[in-house]
């Protein structure tokens, strides 16, 4: 009889299965340290250090540095998604509406670090090769057109809308956080919000 061609199963390292059960509270503790330190410097050992784990348990729970950045960036991509999931925000009526809470959320200090970190990625792998960041794009484009169509957005535009969301809240953050002018960039970005209602059939426009 031929021999069986099934792969041995990958072992798994029992001390990680043993503290499974700390991956989100250290996950949650890494991204603060990512959103206050950067990652254009990001080293496992401090970041370690600074969550009170061995280097080891990092390793084990997030093998690399990459791979702890990945998770991080998930992670806060994660946490904006349940944010949008709040009765103050299901509340709205428009997605003008949506749209104006999101942009005063992401206007605090504490939420615009995620821009600066986005800012140190874009910078440090745009010019290499193959680099695997288009997920800092595509990732947000799912979650913007997903709320667009729960307020029956014209599906026909829903993939440019989401594309014309996204750039303008990055570009007007980066304006923002260089120049602080708040009251300019809010105008901005209402004037964004009244082009995207010109491009609505009547029968979708509300402000």
């Amino acid at each position: 009889m031929p021999e069986s061609e099934t792969q041995p199963a990958k072992k798994v390292d029992g001390r990680t299965l043993r503290f499974q059960h700390r991956r989100p509270e250290l996950l949650a503790a890494a991204t603060e340290y990512v959103l206050d330190n950067g990652v254009r410097d990001l080293s496992l050992r401090p970041v370690a250090q600074a969550l009170g784990v061995s280097h080891a348990t990092l390793i084990r729970h997030f093998d690399t540095k990459d791979a702890l950045i990945a998770e991080v960036l998930e992670h806060i991509r994660a946490d904006f998604e349940q944010r949008l999931l709040t009765a103050e925000v299901r509340s709205v009526e428009s997605p003008a509406d949506l749209l104006r809470a999101a942009w005063r959320h992401l206007c605090r200090p504490r939420e615009q670090r995620q821009f600066l970190v986005l800012f140190e990625l874009v910078a440090d792998t745009a010019r290499t090769p193959d680099h695997p960041m288009a997920s800092l794009v595509t990732d947000w484009l799912t979650v913007i057109e997903r709320e667009l169509l729960r307020y029956h957005w014209p599906a026909e535009t829903v993939s440019w809308t989401a594309t014309f969301i996204l750039a303008q809240v990055r570009g007007l953050q980066l304006d923002l956080i260089t120049t602080g002018d708040q009251e300019r960039v809010d105008h901005a970005f209402e004037a964004s919000l009244a082009f995207l209602a010109a491009q609505l059939p009547a029968s979708h426009a509300r402000n």
